[in-house]
């Protein structure tokens, strides 16, 4: 193993990633603008509540763009993932398993590792986002886990920053173990 793995954004994923945000910000904010502009001639409980929703569209948009903005650092003991405003720092020691999903795309289905301490999805990787992404995965001291159930809402949960728990059903006869 290399003395420390550093994650590689996919250029297909940061190009189209960061162009639906900035486009989705300008028009998102374009409406807003528009609606504040027809408040000032008429009061209207529609557009404040058109405005309301748009304003969160903004928010739900900006929390994607942020938790899928991850960087990450594969030490020898340790697992750093660096989000746009938090560094999580993780003992290989701490953390109970992993394992791996097909995340499917219209174009083109990608892997998704999920990493795993006290029963709670703490990091999600992806082959979308890292173009490094065996690299990554082949570095990572855990066992992987088979057969978690794991629902494409409790993916999208995640995605969006929410803390996603594993059932503990899971037995020494599923786990791969790591070399």
């Amino acid at each position: 193993m290399k003395q420390e793995i550093r994650s590689k954004i996919n250029i297909e994923s940061f190009l189209i990633i960061y162009s639906l945000t900035f486009m989705m910000s300008i028009v998102f904010s374009a409406i807003l603008f528009n609606n504040i502009k027809d408040l000032q001639n008429e009061f209207s409980i529609l557009l404040i509540l058109k405005s309301f929703f748009i304003i969160i569209g903004l928010i739900v948009i900006w929390l994607f763009f942020i938790n899928i903005h991850t960087k990450i650092l594969i030490t020898k003991n340790n697992i750093i993932i660096k989000k746009f405003f938090k560094t999580e720092r993780y003992n290989f020691e701490d953390l109970n398993f992993y394992f791996e999903r097909i995340e499917h795309s219209k174009l083109k289905d990608y892997k998704g590792l999920f990493i795993v301490r006290e029963d709670e999805v703490i990091a999600r990787i992806s082959s979308f986002n890292y173009s490094n992404y065996e690299e990554i995965k082949e570095n990572i001291k855990l066992d992987e886990c088979k057969n978690v159930g794991f629902s494409i809402v409790d993916a999208m949960a995640i995605v969006f920053g929410q803390t996603i728990r594993i059932p503990n059903k899971k037995s020494k006869t599923e786990k791969i173990r790591r070399k």
